[in-house]
């Protein structure tokens, strides 16, 4: 389009521009003719009708250009000429994508029970070397090779054999593989990880070892027939695993290394059917010290080694019984890491006391079992009594007798506690008479082991039938996390605060220092209206909070953002910046400093410095500290047990081990397509717990990048809000009757409307869902589809067929590809090749390229099916048939690709013939782009600065556009258009960023986008959505131009830019898009004035939603050590000085190993108390306390610390213990047809009365008007401010739900419906022809033997 010469209109570019695009003075002509009805009204009113005007003014203008830049009527004609419309059929694609997973899955069946039958092959035919044969080895020099985990490619990194192996380690080759999340493995090999507590020199260990490395053979045919395969294990009953491929464990040899495959889920569930499980811990007088800490960490473990189809409840015991968690009194619970939680809790509070009631304690454990069997509760297979205890006086048989005899259901495993010589027959005896096992556990070091010991007990009636092998689905975990290890984790965070803390806390102690130490003429002349100090500095005005909290972790990223700023500055007027120069005036340097920051602006100008918010912090401290989060893998895993089928000469059911691997969520996600789901669709699936796999809302990680407690137990009506006016976890009966039958694996459909809530729970949208499910054959899941009623339940179908195009019309389809300004979507999946080392690409678009070239050779077929496994020799594994290619999406892709090839082409709508950019610069725009329901995106950048900044360095510049939306579908945006569509199909969705207005966020953007639906025969649906992004400067710019007169060239008393009218532009959810005030754009208007907001709400123009977040972690504080424990006398340093020689003892005796010598039971290794920093009050002399407005310089940074005493309290931070919680916060809708009055728009006038502190003066009340913008999902609002009332303000903040006394023991998911696992297996009627039940340790020798023993020799040598 060419510019053409426009008449002066009244509007904003008249005053900036006297040309204009004939488009744009149709534009303006209407909108003039729209102004010529302005009616003054009394002096007293709000000029409502100009308020109408501008609305629809600045709409209209906003609307016209938006539908320029981004090309509306050319792609959408694109579109409706050539694509169609055709009708979802939901149970048809729930049904096609619930057998795509039943294949894949019934494919990792058939893999792993090939691992399984050659492993028992293979235990049986290998010859076993005994511990003799093992030490003539060693004697003889010979090692057995294998590939440990722990030890490969780990080289001296300096000195004289510097890049050299370590000794007993191995080199491997590997490379990087995508398939196998990024990290480097060997695919001809298997690698073996030993657990820290397992010696792999033993016996058992290492014949295991031995025989197992023939699986190499099996692992690589399965992976060569299934390329969708992943990890492949087997973990042995005795601690090794062997996992292909073969690839560097994490930790190394001597770190610390909390991994054991008997511990992981797939093989405690693979390993035995499921059970309810009693411990009674003995709490007597004389489970004192480390017979105490012994037996809490066996508790510990035995919580371990459950799983969610388990129950579980602790009692401790001494005169009587007391459960350790008190709500779980009478009853087991499920064995979920939210109640394995608070039982393990419960263990760290145990006190020790009185005489041990064994009696009681039998009773009250054998009744609750008793009554869970009877009433069908609980897993209905294994049931177990755990006894921890010092020792029994009897074996208390008439108890045995009247519960559990004869039949025995109930199996007894006891653990005695200590080494001393005791009478071990009578808890011997309760083990071996109920079924059970006897373990001895004398040191830390032994409790794993001795635990453990029980599962191969269980397993024997499962390994007695042979026949049988089960296989077990587990629920969704993370790889190779663990609670344990996230408790840690977050040890480790919370140190790193206080650490942190302490370390400003005394820098500001310092600044403090130096300050008072100044000159007082060096600040005399500055005051806190300035940004810079008398040095030139830039300053910042924070809280001491502030200082302490966040120090110079936001350093860098703020002053980077500052000298960015400043640069544009400079570029701008050189001028300016030469006369400061040659003032002396400094320019802040390159080097961050310790602490320091940007001001922000303020538009009053009284006050120039505003307190940086702590969220916004936050924000970025989130960004620095990315490198420090630990990367987690969400996969489901398949198992089954593996049998000891040798012969021996007593009877005996051993258990092997466990056949596994892995199938990772993000692979289920892949087959269910989500472009075939549609924008707003989305799949989830569900297990026999009713527990989700995945889901949109399933959140697993908390702010700060750690597992939540209960990351994995996630209910699906936790995740489906239902829209209802109900309290919290009310169950509607829609959901929870598909819930039940999603649990029962049935077929069915179901629809009712949901809450759906956006951008970190600050938006939230209510529509009606339709619902589709189907069971999975052969697993415990079930897969859900959801999609919105509406445009959900239609697709559009456009595709380009390539060698058509190529015969019809000799097109190069590459050429749709032209350019560099295109991205797909990184998470679906175009074509590729089965595996990765066929052919590698730098990035997603090189590698559809690849595709999109070959797709036009002559011999190009589609390989739409995924790869099934072929056991044919025959197979071709060469690249040109070893690909998987979407053809609908590809086709699809290509179509979008023709269709929005108008980006490529250069937008012509200049004002200005010499610069034809002008009218980008006018308006601001940066971007305009579009996405496409095939997963493309494309932009075109539109210049608005000077080369001279584009120059900037790299670090300084923001993230473009397309790195931040490179899943564009799955941006907010793009949902959010798609569902204003159906409220005003004309209608670009506005949004800021939410920390706009607070100064960090640089150059910050308004995001407009809309979206294009085909329309035909009646039904529409959403085919791709446009939009553009303006400056916030250049867009708040515009706004004031319009809103500062009146239509008609008529003059105005009163506009937006006279002081007593506030106006703001308020989006659908109630944020501000713009306001006089900058630093209000992004903030919740209820943040500016609740009243009027509530004024509105009771209008009707908003409305309130009350969201809850069933997955929120709540943060309970813990206190701290006074600094003030002990007066500084000489009695203090004598202290430290005793410490300071006990320490330096203990260290000299564990190095040495005396320690073993002096009590066996000190060989294990606890966890150290890591001491938190602080200092004391006597460290440093704080100095007076800091007035208000007063600069400490900080290197290139003015610090300004407001009033506030600086004491040694300062220093502490609070340490908080994570904990699940349920959060809620209410959220606001627009309801747009209260702005309307039939057809056309209306206004909402409302007034508060404003009572004046002072009673001499005058009443008045405060009016107010509300308009929408047509063209667009916002609101203009006006008040008038000349009548003074008091605001109040509301923030949109979570806060945790408050339960009622008597509801604190309630579980929220114990009453929920569950499916336990089909197979039991507990009970075979020969087991008890195996002796086998356990035996004591041996007793190592005391201390007065070793030293008699060492004496006597002595004296024999002399």
């Amino acid at each position: 389009m060419s510019g053409t010469p426009s008449s002066e209109l009244h509007c904003t570019v008249l005053s900036r521009r006297k040309t204009m695009t004939s488009t744009t003075l149709i534009l303006l002509f209407s909108v003039a003719v729209i102004s010529l009805g302005t009616v003054r009204t009394a002096e007293a009113d709000l000029p409502h009708v100009e308020i109408s005007n501008w609305a629809i003014r600045f709409g209209a203008q906003m609307w016209e250009i938006g539908k320029q830049v981004t090309r509306i009527r050319e792609i959408k004609e694109r579109y409706q000429s050539e694509a169609k419309i055709e009708q979802v059929d939901g149970f048809a694609m729930v049904k096609e994508m619930a057998e795509e997973m039943e294949n894949m899955m019934g494919d990792k069946i058939e893999a792993i029970k090939r691992i399984m039958d050659a492993a028992e092959q293979l235990s049986v035919s290998h010859p076993r070397l005994s511990r003799q044969d093992l030490y003539e080895m060693k004697q003889r020099g010979e090692t057995i090779e294998y590939y440990n985990a722990k030890r490969l490619n780990v080289y001296h990194k300096s000195g004289p054999r510097g890049g050299e192996l370590l000794d007993n380690h191995k080199a491997l080759i590997m490379s990087n593989s995508q398939h196998f999340g990024n990290v480097g493995v060997n695919t001809s090999v298997s690698a073996v990880h030993v657990p820290t507590n397992v010696f792999d020199g033993g016996p058992d260990v290492m014949n295991g070892i031995l025989w197992s490395e023939q699986l190499d053979r099996i692992f690589m045919t399965n992976y060569e027939s299934d390329p969708s395969l992943t990890w492949q294990y087997f973990g042995s009953s005795t601690g090794f695993m062997r996992q292909y491929p073969a690839t560097k464990w994490g930790q190394g040899e001597w770190e610390p290394d909390l991994f054991d495959c008997r511990l992981r889920p797939w093989y405690l569930q693979a390993a035995a059917s499921p059970k309810d499980m009693i411990i009674l811990v003995d709490t007597s007088g004389s489970m004192t010290g480390v017979r105490k800490e012994i037996a809490k960490h066996v508790v510990l473990t035995l919580l371990d080694t459950l799983s969610e189809n388990d129950f579980i409840n602790i009692y401790k015991f001494s005169e009587v019984p007391v459960p350790v968690v008190p709500c779980f009194k009478d009853k087991l619970v499920q064995a979920n890491l939210e109640n394995v939680r608070e039982l393990r809790n419960g263990m760290m509070e145990t006190e020790t006391s009185d005489i041990a009631n064994f009696t009681s304690a039998f009773t009250t454990a054998f009744e609750i079992l008793a009554k869970y069997n009877r009433t069908m509760q609980g897993s209905q297979c294994n049931q177990a009594i755990m006894l921890v205890t010092d020792g029994a006086p009897v074996d208390y048989r008439e108890i045995f007798e009247k519960y559990n005899w004869p039949h025995k259901p109930v199996r007894v495993f006891t653990y005695v506690i200590g080494r001393e010589i005791i009478d071990t027959a009578a808890t011997k005896w309760m083990a071996c008479a109920n079924k059970g096992y006897f373990a001895r556990v004398t040191s830390l070091a032994e409790v794993r082991e001795q635990v453990l010991k029980y599962i191969p007990v269980l397993s024997r009636p499962m390994v007695m039938y042979q026949k049988d092998h089960p296989v077990i689905w587990t629920s969704a975990y993370i790889d190779i996390a663990e609670p344990k290890l996230s408790d840690w984790l977050w040890e480790i965070r919370e140190r790193r605060k206080q650490r942190d803390r302490s370390l400003n806390y005394r820098a500001l102690l310092r600044l403090i220092s130096e300050r008072n130490n100044a000159q007082s003429d060096d600040t005399s002349n500055v005051t806190s209206n300035s940004t810079r100090d008398a040095s030139g500095r830039p300053t910042i005005s924070m809280t001491v909070e502030q200082y302490l909290t966040y120090g110079n972790l936001v350093n860098e990223e703020r002053l980077n953002a500052h000298r960015m700023k400043q640069e544009r500055e400079e570029a701008a007027n050189p001028a300016s910046n030469q006369q400061n120069n040659r003032q002396g005036k400094s320019v802040a340097s390159t080097t961050p400093n310790p602490v320091s920051s940007v001001p922000t602006k303020h538009p009053d100008g009284p006050r120039a410095e505003a307190l940086v918010k702590p969220e916004t912090l936050r924000a970025w401290l989130k960004r620095i500290e990315t490198r420090t989060k630990p990367k987690f893998l969400m996969a489901i895993s398949v198992a089954t047990p593996v049998y000891d089928r040798k012969n021996f000469s007593v009877r005996t059911a051993n258990l092997l081990g466990v056949a596994g691997t892995d199938i990772p969520v993000s692979e289920l996600k892949k087959r269910t397509p989500a472009y075939k789901l549609g924008v707003n669709g989305y799949s989830f699936i569900v297990n026999n717990n009713g527990f989700v796999l995945h889901h949109p809302d399933h959140r697993p990680l908390d702010a700060d990048g750690l597992l939540k407690p209960n990351y994995n137990t996630v209910d699906l009506s936790e995740v489906e809000l239902v829209d209802s006016d109900g309290g919290p976890r009310e169950n509607d009966t829609y959901l929870m009757t598909m819930r039940r039958e999603m649990i029962e694996r049935r077929e069915g459909e179901t629809s009712f409307k949901v809450r759906v809530h956006h951008d970190g729970m600050r938006r939230v949208s209510v529509r009606r869902q339709r619902y589709y499910y189907r069971g999975l054959k052969g697993t415990p899941y079930s897969l859900g589809l959801a999609l919105p009623d509406g445009y959900g339940h239609f697709r559009v179908v456009a595709e380009t067929e390539v060698k058509r195009l190529m015969a019809d019309h000799n097109i190069n389809v590459s050429s749709f590809f032209s350019g560099k300004n295109w991205k797909i979507h990184p998470d679906w999946i175009y074509c590729r090749y089965n595996y990765d080392h066929l052919k590698s690409f730098d990035s997603p678009e090189a590698q559809v390229m690849h595709f999109v070239d070959r797709t036009q050779r002559e011999r190009w077929r589609w390989n739409s099916k995924h790869p099934r496994p072929s056991h044919d020799s025959a197979r071709s594994h060469k690249q040109e048939d070893n690909y998987y290619c979407d053809k609908h999406l590809m086709q699809s892709l290509i179509f979008d690709a023709q269709a929005t090839e108008v980006f490529d082409k250069n937008i012509s709508l200049s004002i200005d013939r010499q610069d034809p950019h002008a009218m980008f610069k006018l308006f601001g725009i940066s971007v305009a782009f579009v996405a496409t329901r095939s997963g493309l995106l494309r932009w075109q950048d539109i210049s608005t600065i000077d080369d001279k900044v584009k120059r900037a360095p790299r670090k300084f510049r923001k993230r473009h556009f397309s790195e931040a939306n490179l899943n564009a579908i799955d941006q907010t945006w793009y949902k959010r258009a798609v569902d204003q569509y159906s409220v005003e199909p004309d209608s670009f969705v506005y949004s800021v960023p939410f920390s706009t207005g607070t100064g960090i966020t640089n150059e910050s953007v308004v995001t407009a986008s809309h979206a294009i639906f085909v329309e035909k025969g009646g039904y529409k649906a959403p085919a791709a959505v446009v939009g553009l992004q303006y400056k916030n400067s250049a867009f708040r710019e515009t706004f004031f131009n319009i809103t500062s007169g009146c239509t008609g060239g008529v003059q105005c008393r009163r506009t937006c830019s006279s002081g007593d009218l506030s106006c703001y532009v308020v989006d659908n959810h109630g944020y501000i898009v713009i306001s006089k005030e900058e630093r209000d754009t992004g903030r919740f208007f209820g943040e500016i004035d609740w009243l009027v907001m509530d004024s509105l709400i009771h209008y009707g123009v908003f409305k309130r939603v009350r969201i809850y977040d069933y997955q929120a972690v709540c943060k309970d504080m813990q206190g701290h050590r006074s600094a003030a424990n002990l007066i500084l006398t000489p009695l203090r340093y004598m202290k430290w000085f005793v410490q300071w020689m006990i320490g330096r003892a203990t260290w000299l005796m564990l190095q040495t190993q005396i320690a073993h010598l002096m009590n066996p039971d000190w060989a294990w290794a606890m966890e150290q108390e890591q001491a938190d920093y602080h200092y004391d009050d006597n460290d440093e002399n704080p100095g007076p306390t800091p007035t208000g407005g007063e600069f400490m310089a900080d290197g290139d940074i003015s610090i300004i610390v407001h009033d506030e005493a600086v004491t040694m309290d300062n220093a502490y931070a609070n340490k908080t213990r994570p904990r699940p919680c349920d959060q809620q916060a209410d959220l606001y809708v627009l309801q747009p047809e209260k702005l309307f009055k039939g057809d056309k728009p209306d206004s909402v006038k409302g007034k508060q009365n404003c009572n004046s502190n002072n009673l001499g003066a005058r009443q008045c009340e405060r009016h107010y008007s509300t308009h929408k913008i047509p063209h667009s999902n916002l609101l203009l609002l006006v008040i008038d401010t000349t009548c003074r009332c008091e605001t109040q303000k509301q923030k949109i903040e979570m806060e945790e739900v408050r339960l009622n006394e008597s509801l604190l023991c309630e579980r929220p998911q114990e009453n929920l419906y569950r499916l336990r696992p089909s197979v039991c297996l507990s009970y075979h009627p020969e087991e008890e022809e195996i002796k086998q039940c356990g035996k004591g340790s041996l007793n190592l020798p005391s201390l007065l033997l070793v030293t008699t023993a060492m004496i006597f020799s002595t004296l024999k040598a002399i």
